[in-house]
């Protein structure tokens, strides 16, 4: 097998083409004003915004980063701009049932006129009502009902009292509305009570026998002036609705007529035409210095809550079709809820404390929330989906449904529901929605995924362009230069660790803009440059270099033992890779092992010390079958192995190291030392076929920054997969190493190519060397088996001789004395 040759520079990175760049900064680039690179997330989105059926509303999933909210809301906004805007709607006093308020829907635009028209209608009662009481005419009518009434009552009072004078019997009031018969005396007196006492037993008798007689006449005009009360009330009401009537003029029969193709309108304007007249002093002024506790918060404290509108949703008839983002997605603010007020130590509420919510508010168009948030808030993903499964829309209070209160509240009519519900979310949220809650699938069967990368084609280079020109006109950044949009693509391909790719993360391309245009800025440039966008880069290595630093120190002061020059027996360098968030480094890491005698265990100390994860155990069992299946296919391997990361005190996981523990068994198997110049990575499968790993370009750099602290020899260098080799988008000090032939890189598809590298023999010879050894010790093993053999058969022969012998051996007694 021939010896892999240095990868030249061409491969370790690919720069954009000048040629492919006819422009010389953003301000002539046209902002971006389609997806870029989300073919599929747009076909889901049109999909499921244009069906508008039940359940088909959509799941938009993706890692954090690639602007899914903006372009969601972006798709959302063109598709609501050609829809028509959706009807009003209003909450009116149901005036028989004040605990059900009426849910009346209005064409759009419609609502602000009624809810005026109304109010104007009430603002003129309540200036034509108290005029209209207040005139002569009024008082005059309303006096001679009263003086007609009063008359008659006491006409028949005087009948009475004429009828019972003969029988010396008085009609006196008792107290208001109690009149009783008393006898009286001479002079036509109430007889006082010791006169009547001294009375003959038959007069008392004669008196009594009159006074009931004439209690039974008495009731009866009692009853006739009850009627004659109630017929007075009766004419007054209608006088009353006479002049409140023409107070009214012709106010309602005007609202009457302008809505009167809305039935639902028509017969509230009517009940409350009757509300009116049942409550006229509410507007005379009666009640002028009351205030309770509803109409202490009103927004209109003019009008008397029960004939305002609380007009919850009112769109103009040019308005698009909503789109509502709820950032803070409480059950309250998705469903809407009642507030209650406290007045005086009252607790109240009515119709007009009805609040809508973020559903009302995109009822008809399209709502955009945070998967993630709506789940970590209590019963507010309970409340969306009640809302989406029965399509409509129902205002209560929590307490009522918790049955925490026993408080009366209101229930509200329900509002037909027609809202598409765009959620948001990452794949950990979606599986976990997919697992745990079985109506999900039911709701939300339209899912659209987000890629994270696109092909580095011409076009899409040219999309990227008019991305980072949208960006920087959104936030009023510096242009970008020609040079410094190439050097932002060639940044997205290592993002995307691919050199034929590019990352579509929209969060890290506008941080580098940022961070780019304050380099920029500073140096008072007219736009940015590939010298700002470089300058950037390495301003956010430095300043999340402090752990790096810190490990480059500790391996140049050999407080941390990494070898880059020599040669040792079991010992080779892997590469790892250590960060989080938004910042990696790689870094060199050393891998001993040692071999013993034994009987073919490979010891994984990592795992045995519970350091090792899952999916390194997997890579130690896989090198531990390939050795199985190179060196014992027929017996098995003589020999034990101990593996281990050196100073490593945290996890360790991935299979990414397998190849390099693989070579590092293999050099203490065959007593060949590996060279310490060389690095490696690389996974590898039980066929000895190199596999690809993550993190290349800061694996490579890692061990590129501690040979040159150290100092570059020439001999230096990194060992990756082939595979990899795609992957390839080095840092410029890298790459200017190996254009003067101070550090190389190596890409291998099989473990004796990398054998090659690393101990400086053919792969066959290694193997040999290992084979030789096996055998010795595989002879040591025979020789062992026939030593063992012979001792243990005289073992047995000396057994089988024993049981043939029945005499027992048995010490000599002691003479026995008979005296």
């Amino acid at each position: 097998m021939r010896t892999p040759k240095p990868l030249p520079l061409s491969k370790l990175y690919k720069a954009c083409r000048v040629s492919d760049f006819s422009f010389e900064n953003t301000q002539v680039i046209p902002p971006l004003d389609t997806f870029i690179g989300q073919a599929r997330a747009e076909e889901a989105l049109r999909f499921g915004t244009a069906i508008n059926r039940k359940g088909y509303s959509i799941f938009a999933v993706g890692h954090d980063g690639l602007g899914k909210r903006t372009m969601v809301r972006r798709f959302l906004e063109q598709r609501a701009a050609k829809m028509e805007a959706p009807s009003d709607w209003m909450y009116l006093h149901d005036f028989v049932n004040p605990r059900k308020p009426w849910a009346v829907r209005l064409p759009c635009g419609l609502g602000q006129v009624f809810k005026a028209d109304l109010q104007a209608f009430i603002l003129d009662l309540k200036q034509a009502i108290p005029a209209a009481f207040d005139n002569e005419g009024f008082y005059e009518r309303a006096e001679k009902i009263k003086d007609a009434s009063a008359e008659q009552q006491t006409e028949a009072l005087k009948a009475l009292a004429l009828e019972a004078e003969p029988l010396q019997l008085k009609l006196i009031l008792q107290s208001p509305g109690g009149y009783m018969f008393v006898p009286a005396d001479d002079e036509g007196m109430p007889m006082e009570a010791d006169a009547f006492s001294a009375l003959e037993d038959e007069q008392r008798k004669v008196f009594r026998e009159a006074i009931e007689a004439m209690e039974k006449k008495l009731r009866v005009v009692l009853r006739q002036l009850s009627q004659l009360e109630k017929q007075s009330r009766l004419e007054q009401q209608a006088l009353n609705e006479e002049v409140t009537n023409d107070a009214l003029g012709d106010g309602l029969q005007e609202l009457l007529t302008k809505y009167a193709e809305f039935p639902r309108l028509e017969a509230y304007l009517q009940a409350m035409h009757k509300d009116l007249l049942d409550n006229l002093a509410i507007f005379l002024d009666m009640e002028e210095d009351e205030e309770d506790a509803i109409s202490s918060v009103s927004p209109d404290k003019r009008i008397p809550t029960r004939y305002q509108v609380n007009l919850v949703i009112s769109h103009a008839p040019s308005d698009p079709a909503p789109v509502i983002e709820e950032a803070l997605p409480t059950h309250n603010n998705i469903v809407g809820h009642i507030e209650n007020v406290t007045y005086q130590g009252t607790v109240a509420t009515d119709f007009s404390l009805i609040r809508p919510g973020a559903l009302h508010r995109a009822n008809g168009g399209f709502l955009l929330l945070n998967a993630e948030r709506i789940l970590s808030q209590p019963y507010a993903w309970d409340g969306l989906k009640l809302a989406l499964r029965t399509g409509s829309l129902r205002i209560d209070t929590l307490e009522r449904q918790l049955s925490v209160s026993g408080s009366v509240s209101l229930e509200p009519e329900p509002i037909p529901l027609s809202c598409t519900v765009a959620l948001l979310g990452d794949y950990d949220v979606l599986n976990a929605l997919q697992d745990q809650d079985p109506e999900f699938m039911e709701l939300f069967k339209v899912v659209a995924e987000f890629e994270t990368e696109m092909p580095r084609s011409l076009p899409n280079q040219r999309l990227y362009t008019r991305l980072i020109s949208s960006m920087v006109a959104g936030e009023g950044l510096l242009p970008v230069s020609k040079q410094g949009v190439m050097r932002m693509i060639e940044e997205a391909s290592r993002m995307a660790e691919h050199q034929g790719k590019i990352s579509l993360s929209a969060a890290d391309l506008s941080h580098l803009l940022r961070e780019a245009d304050y380099v920029a800025t500073k140096e008072l440039k007219p736009c940015i440059d590939a010298d700002d966008v470089r300058e950037a880069l390495q301003a956010r290595r430095r300043r999340g270099g402090r752990y790096p630093e810190q490990m480059l120190e500790s391996i140049t002061e050999n407080f941390v033992m990494i070898s880059s020059s020599g040669e040792r027996i079991g010992q080779v360098n892997a590469l790892t890779v250590v960060g989080g968030h938004d910042f990696y480094h790689g870094q060199p890491s050393r891998i001993t092992a040692r071999v013993h005698y034994g009987s073919g265990e490979v010891l994984d100390i990592e795992r045995s010390v519970h350091l090792g994860g899952s999916m390194h155990s997997k890579g130690v069992m896989i090198l531990t079958g390939f050795l199985c299946g190179l060196f014992g296919s027929e017996d098995s391997l003589p020999l034990d192995a101990s593996l281990v990361f050196e100073q490593s005190y945290a996890g360790v996981d991935g299979d990414s190291a397998s190849l390099a523990e693989l070579i590092c068994l293999l050099s203490a198997m065959a007593e060949v030392p590996v060279k310490q110049s060389l690095a490696i990575t690389g996974s590898i499968n039980q066929l000895g076929e190199v596999q690809p790993i993550g993190g290349v370009n800061e694996k490579i750099e890692g061990f590129f920054e501690v040979c040159q602290a150290r100092g570059l020899t020439g001999e230096q260098g990194v060992i990756i997969p082939q595979q990899n080799v795609m992957q390839l988008m080095l840092r410029e000090e890298v790459l200017a190493a190996v254009k003067e032939k101070q550090f190389h890189i190596w890409a291998v598809s099989q473990v004796e190519e990398a054998l090659q590298l690393l101990l400086g023999l053919p792969a066959k010879k290694v193997y040999e060397k290992i084979t030789d050894r096996l055998d010795r010790l595989r002879e040591k093993d025979d020789d062992d088996d026939q030593e063992d053999s012979k001792d243990a058969k005289a073992s047995d022969e000396k057994k089988l001789k024993d049981k043939k012998d029945p005499k027992e051996k048995r010490p000599e007694s002691e003479p026995v004395n008979n005296d």
